[in-house]
């Protein structure tokens, strides 16, 4: 069993924070490493370096007479309390190319070097041990003299022991209280920072949560939204707007169809109830119109779904036949010629094959219903999609916008209401779009003519 569950684990916000909390812990411990060995493995080149300097900055201060000669000190303030204050710890004097000493400084102390010793010049630093005592010397040559002549710096290992000292200590302890305010500080900066920019993301959510069906209209808010977070922001808009489309449409489906089935049952009941007076004819007529749009809803609403298709390649040309073959049967009860035009290769599409009989076996059943005997109905292939023309009345340029909307039923040849339940066109349209399809409707003058597009 396990005794602790870390709490939001997912969260953006603590993750953010985690990862900021550990950059900065890595930073400062790597600061503090690069001190630290600075001042312990790198501390005796840090040393001789600066004695270097030191060297250096007194050399540039040395004042010298008309010939070029060096009559005089001049140290640094920064170096001359040490000078004075530890006059066996730390020493400069100027010689020659041989080491023999030109010039010392005035001091009230002993030397840290004799004066009588000779240390030849070298670009590089030496180290002497003198009765017992480590001793630093770094050389650095005079410019501007009249003979070759250097400045040479010593300093001994108790000052260099007493510098390490000073400094390692408080270095420590800046370290430590460093890490101790610093940290804090900026994971709160941090926090505050976070959550200014959340700030967009839970109005967002809350607005989310507020959305229902009860409420389709609400939105997102985009205004405060980072720029990184925006486009998923607008993509669930738009999802929202599309869902909210979708949710209108079934809603003014189940009223139409409400309205359309609420008539015959009123029929059936009125004429069951007047008791002797029933027409079997005409009751059966009306159970076969209900039956059939009860049977077009359901088929309707499932061309509506994409996930009821079976997507594959299929032979358009083998579907079209098999829809011609069934349509036969009307076609010779109305007394219209059918006519299948194929195309001269094979018509392969990627789609669904029952779906397609049911748009071409639509269409065509539509095309029929509105011949006049003696017409044509052509269904012909070609490589970008299909036709299916009448020789009917054709259709007015008012009823063009409605033909595909769900239960608008235009008027026969006799000018009155055709029988059917207007759904024909729509899982047309349905199937058409679940594939990607462009179907439209063009009067044909005369006929009609729907072309489907691939």
């Amino acid at each position: 069993m396990r005794l602790f569950k870390p709490a939001c684990p997912h969260s953006l916000r603590n993750r953010l924070l985690a990862a900021y909390a550990t950059g900065m812990l890595l930073t400062v411990a790597s600061v503090g490493v690069i001190f630290i060995l600075m001042f312990t493995w790198q501390f005796d080149a840090y040393v001789e370096h600066r004695l270097k300097e030191a060297a250096e900055s007194v050399a540039s201060r040395l004042s010298v007479d008309a010939t070029g000669r060096p009559i005089k000190f001049i140290l640094p303030p920064d170096l001359q309390w040490i000078y004075d204050e530890l006059p066996g710890d730390l020493d400069f004097r100027v010689v020659d190319a041989n080491g023999s000493v030109v010039l010392t400084p005035e001091r009230h102390g002993g030397a840290l070097l004799p004066p009588d010793m000779r240390i030849a010049p070298s670009p590089a630093s030496d180290v002497i041990d003198l009765a017992g005592r480590t001793i630093h010397i770094a050389t650095v040559p005079i410019a501007g003299a009249a003979a070759p002549l250097y400045m040479q710096a010593a300093s001994s290992t108790r000052l260099t022991t007493l510098f390490r000292v000073i400094v390692r200590g408080p270095l420590k302890i800046s370290l430590f209280l460093t890490v101790l305010i610093s940290i804090p500080v900026l994971v709160g900066l941090m926090l505050l920072v976070l959550r200014s920019l959340l700030r967009p993301l839970d109005e967002a959510s809350a607005a989310a949560a507020r959305i229902g069906p009860r409420n389709l209209a609400g939105r997102l808010p985009t205004q405060r939204a980072p720029k990184e977070v925006l486009p998923l922001v607008d993509a669930l808009n738009q999802a929202l707007d599309r869902l909210e489309i979708g949710y209108r449409s079934q809603q003014e489906f189940l009223a139409a169809a409400a309205h359309e089935l609420k008539t015959p049952l009123a029929l059936l009941r009125g004429q069951i109830e007047m008791e002797g007076t029933a027409d079997r004819a005409t009751l059966l007529n009306d159970i076969d119109v209900m039956a059939r749009q009860v049977h077009q809803l359901l088929h309707l609403a499932e061309v509506s779904e994409v996930q009821n298709y079976s997507m594959q390649h299929i032979d358009a040309a083998t579907v079209a036949a098999d829809a011609a073959n069934f349509l036969s049967r009307l076609a010779e009860r109305k007394q219209v010629e059918l006519i299948l035009q194929m195309p001269t290769g094979a018509a392969n599409w990627t789609g669904d094959e029952s779906a397609l009989f049911t748009l071409i076996k639509n269409l065509g059943e539509n095309a029929i219903q509105h011949s006049h005997s003696g017409g044509i109905v052509t269904i012909a292939l070609d490589a970008d999609g299909l036709s299916v023309k009448d020789e009917g009345a054709g259709i007015a340029s008012e009823h063009l916008p409605h033909l595909f909307k769900r239960f608008w039923r235009g008027p026969n040849n006799a000018g009155e209401r055709s029988g059917g339940a207007g759904l024909g066109l729509s899982i047309c349209r349905e199937i058409a779009t679940a594939h990607g399809w462009q179907l439209r409707a063009i009067d044909g003058s005369p006929g009609a003519h729907f072309r489907l597009n691939i």
